[in-house]
């Protein structure tokens, strides 16, 4: 599976805009350190979304994120600096959000019951209904 592209930004790059913008990149699946972070976090908060919310973006920013296209002054690749990141709303909250919709599902999943699979569908070989055993009745 292939990472997953967030535009965070119009391209930032000085005479050689890159037309797809800046972009972070988020691994495919969350590692283990990451998902067992979201999982306390998902119990500890449960009772409160927004606290929840707030927790899980940082949360999957920092264990999800693995990269970016930025550029510098010279056209020169910026290196990925997951604290930098983090330290600009503009730039995390669309990583934030596409983390949370990304890796959420995956950390509830263990935790959802599974639902009962119906019986199929068709004739059954014998009958299922109770037996009835012959009934006395007392004479007086």
């Amino acid at each position: 599976m292939p990472d997953t592209e967030v535009r965070v930004r119009d391209c930032a790059c000085p005479d050689t805009p890159h037309e797809d913008g800046d972009v972070v990149y988020l691994a495919p699946a969350l590692g283990y350190k990451g998902g067992l972070t979201a999982e306390r976090q998902l119990f500890a908060l449960s009772t409160d979304e927004d606290a929840l919310t707030e927790a899980w973006g940082e949360t999957f920013i920092r264990y999800g994120a693995i990269g970016w296209n930025f550029l510098d002054a010279e056209g020169e690749p910026v290196p990925f600096d997951v604290e930098a990141l983090l330290a600009d709303y503009r730039i995390s909250r669309p990583v934030a959000s596409r983390g949370i919709d990304l890796y959420g599902p995956e950390v509830i999943a263990p935790f959802v019951p599974k639902s009962a699979k119906p019986s199929p569908t068709g004739q059954t070989g014998r009958t299922t209904s109770r037996r009835r055993s012959p009934s006395k009745t007392s004479v007086d």
